[in-house]
């Protein structure tokens, strides 16, 4: 199939702060391709692929703006270590006025980058 790129929102709230990062992302739509983050100039194909949480923080939405064509889900790492974490597409497109609440710990200083899973 032929790839559908999609921008999504990732919503972190600082555990100690309060202070909420929303951190706008590209998906290519490519298995096992990494997530790009926006780092300043908006989320493209060129951003860099991890953010680093400036404190600890906390995921707490994760949305996209439609499915995709070849993934379906995406799968997070810390410093290069996949997770357990797997966030399906399906349960977390924009339009949803009840997506799942999310609640997973990112340290300061982790590198966190995302994988696009089929």
């Amino acid at each position: 199939m032929v790839a559908a790129p999609q921008y999504a929102v990732f919503k972190f709230m600082g555990a100690r702060s309060g202070r909420s990062y929303s951190v706008d992302a590209y998906l290519s739509d490519v298995v096992g391709a990494l997530v790009r983050f926006d780092a300043g100039d908006g989320a493209s194909a060129t951003s860099p692929d991890f953010w680093i949480a400036p404190e600890p923080v906390i995921l707490t939405d994760f949305a996209i703006v439609t499915g995709m064509t070849d993934t379906t889900k995406i799968q997070m790492t810390r410093n290069g270590q996949p997770t357990m974490d797997h966030l399906r597409f399906a349960m977390h497109v924009q339009t949803l006025a009840a997506r799942p609440s999310l609640s997973t710990g990112v340290a300061p200083g982790v590198a966190l980058r995302i994988i696009q899973r089929a």
